[in-house]
């Protein structure tokens, strides 16, 4: 009797996968995707130094420290992966991808604390997009409901942050429209970057599918590299360093993809 209660057991747990045998096991596949994104505030420093005469009272270290807004943006990217060939309650795979994310432009008030004036604020603005690229593991989850198949994954990677047109504009004191990364006013760095991710694919016939995912992406701090200020009208400044914390992104994704 127990034996064959058993048997009943492992018939039924191995009954789901059967059931969703009628699509064909994936293998090998590929994928494209995009959607939206928000990003969240992150802390973000301006450090140079301000070469000032001795009469002047010296270099002026500079250490203005403030906290970027968030936004929205988007995202495209693709993916290749493959998908273990058998029947399982869980389907592992393996996948690259890589994606190209636009955050659009943060900005921030930056105040740098100086005994030597009474206030020292900077408005700054930076386009800022990221070159993602991710190595997954993802777990499928065959359904009795055929072509339906929910998942889950995570994966870590890199980031290449790229900041074009950045602007920083001193306000209090006023020193008008000169932007003081003027010299040079793009940068371009590399991080770390992990994501998780959980969603659902939609068989559309044996070898096509469309997915929808949520995921969230972060990108570890990062330091972007200014020119220094070059203007008749202003001190001779260092290069500048813009430090940034790490970002949360929050991406709502749609693909379509095929196996092969």
């Amino acid at each position: 009797m127990r034996f064959k209660l058993t048997l009943a057991i492992i018939a039924n747990l191995l009954a789901a996968p059967a059931i969703a045998a009628d699509s064909p096991a994936r293998g090998i596949y590929a994928g494209v995707f995009g959607g939206a994104s928000f990003s969240s505030a992150t802390d973000v420093s301006q450090l140079g130094t301000a070469f000032f005469t001795e009469a002047e009272g010296g270099p002026l270290a500079v250490n203005a420290t403030g906290r970027t807004d968030s936004g929205g943006g988007g995202f495209v990217g693709g993916q290749v992966g493959y998908e273990l060939a058998y029947p399982s309650v869980v389907l592992p795979a393996f996948e690259i991808e890589g994606f190209y994310l636009d955050t659009g432009t943060r900005r921030a008030t930056l105040q740098n604390p100086t005994n030597r004036l009474p206030e020292h604020t900077f408005d700054t603005t930076y386009p800022m997009n990221s070159a993602v690229f991710l190595a997954n593991m993802v777990f499928s989850f065959p359904t009795s409901y055929p072509g339906v198949t929910p998942y889950i994954g995570g994966g870590i990677g890199g980031a290449r942050v790229s900041i074009e047109g950045a602007k920083s504009l001193q306000t209090d004191p006023s020193e008008g429209n000169l932007n003081h990364f003027n010299s040079s006013t793009d940068s371009e760095a590399w991080t770390f970057a992990a994501q998780v991710k959980a969603g659902v694919r939609i068989a559309l016939g044996r070898n096509a599918y469309v997915f929808g995912e949520y995921r969230y992406l972060y990108v570890g701090s990062v330091d972007q590299t200014f020119g220094p200020t070059v203007d008749a009208s202003h001190v001779q400044t260092s290069a500048w360093t813009v430090r940034f914390d790490g970002t949360s992104h929050h991406l709502a994704t749609a693909g379509i993809g095929f196996d092969f």
